[in-house]
């Protein structure tokens, strides 16, 4: 190894880490990495089982913070992307595909969503209008009411009637009716996150 060089251990790709795949590249104990997700020093978020991820794009963070290089299989396009839509066909379609270059999570209400964006806020949504409880234009009202959350990119789409000028009018940047094809709706989130690898 070349002198003032580092090396990384090798870790598979993915969107999220342990805090065992976080010390290992930081080159510090995994209890340090929990204490500083504990103390707020480091975004990260717990499983249903309470275990701790760290965001792929927070590992990068840590590892530029300490004038680390940062590991081939971690550069390229990054964004954290919510996919909200009661449909569970629809939903896990676009997720699948988003996740091959981007943070995504998926959740079948507003409500869920909004739940975890007070944890780990996202750089997109993609939204369906007409779901059960609070629809998406109930829940682009709230956010952009939010001082934090006002200026999220809100994608909206839908499999009703609904007019783009109705949706922008709403508060969504954009607007697509699901029969346009998903491929629409990723090439949106593409444009405004990056192509990807």
């Amino acid at each position: 190894m070349a002198r003032g060089s580092v090396m990384h251990p090798k870790i598979k790709v993915k969107q999220n880490y342990t805090p065992n795949d976080v010390g290992s590249l930081l080159g510090v104990h995994h209890n340090t990495i929990k204490n500083w997700i504990k103390s707020k020093q480091v975004v990260a978020f717990q499983t249903v089982g309470g275990h701790y991820r760290v965001p792929r794009r927070e590992v990068v963070r840590l590892i530029k913070g300490r004038d680390l290089p940062v590991p081939e299989e971690l550069q390229g396009p990054m964004g954290l992307v919510y996919v909200v839509d009661d449909d569970e066909l629809i939903r896990r379609a676009i997720e699948d595909t988003l996740s091959e270059d981007y943070e995504v999570y998926g959740f079948k209400s507003g409500f869920e969503a909004l739940m975890q964006m007070g944890r780990l806020k996202p750089d997109l949504l993609v939204l369906d209008i007409f779901m059960p409880g609070i629809d998406g234009f109930a829940m682009v009202k709230k956010l952009r009411q939010d001082e934090k959350l006002a200026n999220l990119k809100v994608i909206g789409m839908s499999g009703k009637d609904v007019s783009a000028e109705e949706a922008t009018d709403a508060g969504f940047d954009e607007f697509y009716h699901k029969r346009e094809g998903l491929e629409v709706i990723v090439n949106a989130v593409k444009e405004y996150l990056g192509k990807g690898r």
